[in-house]
């Protein structure tokens, strides 16, 4: 007997508010749920405090509802019960969970503002900052216009994203996720084995004026405009698109930062076009351009042999007195393969 009142006394002393309780259910109707409680006590869910995620018609008689206590005793002496408060308390003891052992789970974004991304996990709010992005789903823009920035984060509404927790307090009610820490291992594990030279297949996550990013193994590598092609690219959006497939390797590694070429996959077709140039050798050639780098001819289709300025005995491009078309000829003094260069000097004319 002693036993017993010792266990009566030990669950009324459990009936505060914020305790976690399992009631059955002994009768339902529109307005609010009735539930048997372990100490015999009976406890009350108004339809407010039903948890989102259920209706009042899916509940049925014997069924059992954890619930945690709001008022263990009102003026009917019934106990206040609320489902939606004990999700919540699950929640929060998950997500805790989460943030300890860096387990990474699946969320929905539902909104989008200038800072990030708001989502939601089992009726929670969470909010992904822009820089916790992968870059796959970054706001890349020209010129970081605010409202474009945006724009590009709509986008993403409706989307699942996998993430961990970087930050939870129940007190203020913030949930800070992060999508970049869900992918850091993978990240790390692609950098230790990464070496210049490697080849890597990946697709383009951002097109921009100077350049295009490459995602692949949870890092991103830029090739830089002279790296697309080995002809000239003025505008990258007009030869590749996001999400496109693509393939590059890997010329420097920089800590996290990765520079890539596309071009170097293949033989650089400009040494086959100069193949049969050779210090020493005379040419001739028609005027294409000329500017403060000096005069340019056309020595052969797609190669260009230069003159400095000094050649014609000025300091200034507006010094010159030549006519595009105009053929010179001279002498290669040096051919510098990386840079696509041939160097004259003008050949002196011995009849004068």
């Amino acid at each position: 007997m002693k036993n017993l009142f010792e266990k009566i006394d030990a669950n009324l002393l459990n009936l505060r508010a914020g305790t976690p309780v399992l009631g059955k259910v002994i009768f339902v109707n529109p307005a609010w749920i009735l539930l048997e409680l372990p100490n015999g006590a009976s406890g009350i869910i108004l339809k407010k405090e039903l948890d989102s995620s259920v209706t009042f018609s899916e509940i049925e008689k014997g069924t059992e509802i954890e619930a945690t206590i709001i008022d263990p005793e009102d003026e009917r002496g019934l106990v206040v019960l609320s489902m939606k408060r004990a999700s919540q308390d699950s929640v929060w003891a998950e997500l805790n969970k989460f943030l300890d052992e860096k387990r990474s789970f699946k969320v929905k974004i539902f909104e989008a503002n200038k800072g990030g991304l708001m989502a939601r996990y089992k009726g929670m709010k969470a909010f992904l900052p822009v820089s916790q992005l992968m870059p796959m789903n970054y706001p890349r823009v020209d010129g970081a216009n605010s409202n474009m920035i945006l724009s590009k984060l709509q986008e993403h509404i409706g989307k699942e994203f996998v993430v961990c927790v970087i930050n939870v307090n129940r007190e203020n009610d913030k949930i800070i996720i992060s999508e970049k820490a869900a992918n850091e291992e993978a990240a790390q594990k692609t950098l230790q084995n990464l070496r210049e030279g490697d080849r890597v297949k990946g697709e383009i996550s951002g097109i921009m004026k100077f350049g295009i990013f490459i995602t692949f193994g949870g890092v991103e590598g830029l090739v830089h405009l002279s790296e697309l092609d080995w002809g000239l690219v003025t505008d990258p959006s007009k030869k590749y698109k996001i999400g496109e497939k693509i393939e590059a390797t890997v010329l420097s590694i920089d800590g996290e930062k990765l520079s890539l070429s596309i071009k170097r996959l293949t033989e650089d077709p400009w040494l086959e076009k100069v193949k049969n140039f050779a210090v020493g050798q005379k040419i001739s050639g028609k005027i294409s351009r000329w500017n403060s780098r000096g005069v340019f001819i056309e020595i052969a289709p797609d190669v260009q042999g230069n003159f400095d300025l000094t050649e014609f005995g000025v300091e200034s491009a507006n010094d010159l007195n030549l006519q595009a078309g105009d053929e010179i000829s001279g002498e290669i003094t040096e051919i510098d393969f990386p840079a696509h260069k041939i160097i004259l000097k003008k050949i002196v004319d011995e009849k004068k």
